[in-house]
């Protein structure tokens, strides 16, 4: 039995992502796909547009064998900890034989050369480092021009593979960040990746069957469906009209009220208790609470050279969804669906992975998963205020198990 993982947030899922599946078993022989996938939040940190069991239900549909969920405090983290909270999971199964993600690149060797630079550090990039942020560089931009002189120095001959634009694309970004968590968890996990097919991770340009995520999200925000039909699988395309007649689509200005209501609560030292929230952004944000007007445009207010748009949307989430510093492993996998026929992969784990198997989380402690909990029920209530529709208990919601 051979077993790939892919991590993802599927916001929503598209063409690309079905590429990506298709691809993946072909490049490893997989017989089976276990997708880690964001729950009701993802890592720009706003909720999902759609909420998690849908989603699931269309990777699912388009050839996903088994779907996990990344709890909310890694799905709305940075690119590390995203990455480490994801592929644990995938370690902990104890099946799982490859990891295949996309990138801007399509070539590995450039993943795990870059990957061990930054696990080891050497003298070379600690200094570059160091001399950069003494310039007045951000943290992120120095380390961008430290790895890049440390890889021209490690690999003298290949200094052009490493462009600015490789270390600036999303998913090769996470790529790496894939690449050092499997080397710091000792993992037998291969890792792979397949070359991106849609436009750039932000484009939004719709003029190939293979548009990006930004671009699709868009679409269905201006309610502009004609566009989609070439952009999604069939299934997808059904469960997104509905979602369209329902209003359902999120986005974080549908929990603008939620965080002028939660800053108003918090003094700035209040604030960073939260994951992720430094000292400088508290105090911006509560010194600039007279100006607030929705979640999207107080982030943008908030924005300086010195840090970005999603970390600062991140940190005004973990805000809202009390999500404090503390380290939190689950006790558990939960599940979120499969497929019938993936009955042989689900015996598997259950005798090799280190952490059991949940479908059902009324079977689970509550303080076990008290935090996702919250913060999935809060996005169900938000979602059918928005709506007009009943809310529901996100305990109450069965497993998608799609028939073979």
């Amino acid at each position: 039995m051979t077993v790939t993982g892919i991590i993802a947030e599927y916001n929503p899922f598209h063409n690309g992502h079905a590429y990506q599946m298709e691809q993946a078993r072909k490049m490893t022989g997989a017989d089976y796909l276990v997708i880690v996938m964001s729950g009701d939040y993802v890592q720009r940190g706003t909720p999902a547009i759609i909420e998690k069991h849908l989603r699931a239900k269309m990777a699912l549909n388009c050839g996903a064998d088994l779907v996990l969920e990344l709890p909310v405090r890694y799905a709305t983290s940075s690119a590390r900890d995203f990455a480490k909270g994801a592929v644990s999971i995938l370690n902990d199964l104890g099946v799982v034989d490859y990891l295949c993600f996309g990138s801007e690149h399509g070539s590995i060797s450039p993943f795990l050369e870059i990957a061990d630079i930054v696990n080891k550090e050497p003298n070379c990039y600690k200094t570059i480092l160091k001399e950069e942020q003494k310039k007045g560089c951000s943290y992120p931009a120095a380390h961008q021009k430290a790895l890049q002189r440390a890889y021209a120095f490690t690999y003298p001959n290949r200094e052009s593979d490493l462009s600015t634009e490789f270390l600036c694309a999303p998913n090769n970004i996470l790529g790496i960040e894939y690449i050092r968590a499997l080397k710091e968890l000792n993992s037998s996990i291969i890792p792979c990746t397949v070359h991106r097919t849609s436009n750039n991770y932000h484009s939004i340009e719709t003029d190939s069957k293979y548009a990006s995520a930004t671009a699709i999200r868009r679409l269905l925000l201006e309610k502009k469906s004609k566009h989609l039909k070439d952009l999604v699988p069939h299934n997808t395309l059904t469960d997104l009209m509905d979602c369209l007649k329902n209003n359902s689509f999120m986005t974080e200005d549908d929990y603008s009220l939620l965080l002028k209501y939660s800053l108003l609560q918090h003094t700035a030292d209040q604030l960073t208790s939260y994951l992720d929230f430094p000292k400088s952004l508290a105090n911006r944000a509560v010194g600039s609470l007279s100006d607030f007007q929705s979640f999207s445009q107080f982030s943008a207010l908030l924005k300086t050279r010195d840090i970005t748009r999603t970390r600062i949307n991140r940190s005004l989430l973990h805000a809202i969804l009390n999500i404090d510093q503390r380290e939190h492993t689950p006790s558990f996998l939960r599940m979120l669906g499969f497929r019938r026929d993936a009955v042989p992969l689900l015996t598997a784990i259950k005798k090799s992975s280190r952490r059991p198997l949940v479908g059902k989380l009324a079977d689970s402690p509550l303080e076990t998963y008290y935090e996702d909990l919250f913060a999935s029920n809060l996005y169900h209530s938000v979602a059918a205020i928005k709506s007009c529709q009943a809310t529901c208990d996100e305990r109450s919601i069965p497993l998608v198990i799609i028939n073979s």
